[in-house]
């Protein structure tokens, strides 16, 4: 059981994967950027399907960028130079096709209603998350927001849950991670701070049940069932 009487007194959510399935845009920016890499060289570059954004999600938009380019065997030093691309594009497409998965507004109103503050911490750069928070219609559910550029150490590093554990003025044993990465597993781990993992999500192709996080589960349906336990 996850939830109880006395806890948690603060939820810590993660966003892709966790909260918003944000794929469709992210392969939309990249695609655009690799094209925009093509008419640099004047060489066609291969695009890339959401299937495998999806695998490559989650540490972050540079990594993806790595990622993206590793795979089509582009040479590395092109990475700054497609990230910028990247980002260019993704400002123009942040939520043009990305979505809340299913219970996700339930849940947080749930949460809201049984007075249990909620921070989220992001790997997407900062600059991005109001503005996509905002259209899905969850901004003002959080205290705090966090980006991967917010601070000097982004996920896994446990310092982003312990500034917004430190924010809400819970301590971390008392809070709550919700993710659905190996990222967000091991930032839980170093911050102290208990930790469900989601099924639904990007875990880069990872067997959770090998990341040993406090509770795994399927998907926010799942959390809001255990949410709404008598």
């Amino acid at each position: 059981m996850i939830f109880t009487q006395d806890y948690p007194q603060a939820i810590i959510f993660d966003l892709d994967g966790t909260l918003v399935d944000s794929v469709p845009d992210l392969c939309m920016a990249l695609n655009a950027a690799l094209k925009d890499l093509s008419e640099k060289q004047n060489n066609e570059v291969p695009r890339v399907s959401r299937d495998l954004v999806r695998l490559w999600v989650g540490n972050g938009s540079h990594k993806l960028i790595e990622r993206a380019l590793q795979h089509l065997n582009i040479e590395p030093d092109n990475i700054d130079t497609v990230h910028g691309y990247f980002l260019k594009r993704y400002k123009d497409c942040v939520c043009e096709e990305s979505y809340l998965y299913p219970k996700v507004l339930t849940l947080l109103q749930a949460c809201q209603y049984s007075n249990i503050p909620m921070a989220l911490v992001t790997n997407k750069p900062i600059a991005f998350v109001p503005a996509l928070l905002s259209k899905l219609g969850i901004h003002d559910y959080f205290e705090i927001l966090l980006g991967g550029d917010s601070l000097s150490e982004k996920k896994p590093s446990g310092l982003p849950l312990l500034h917004a554990a430190e924010f809400l003025s819970v301590k971390p044993e008392h809070c709550l991670m919700v993710g659905d990465s190996a990222a967000d597993r091991a930032s839980a781990k170093e911050a102290g701070i208990p930790c469900v993992l989601l099924q639904q999500g990007y875990n880069q192709g990872k067997d959770l049940t090998q990341l040993r996080p406090e509770w795994l589960i399927k998907d926010v349906q799942e959390l809001l069932h255990e949410l709404n336990r008598p």
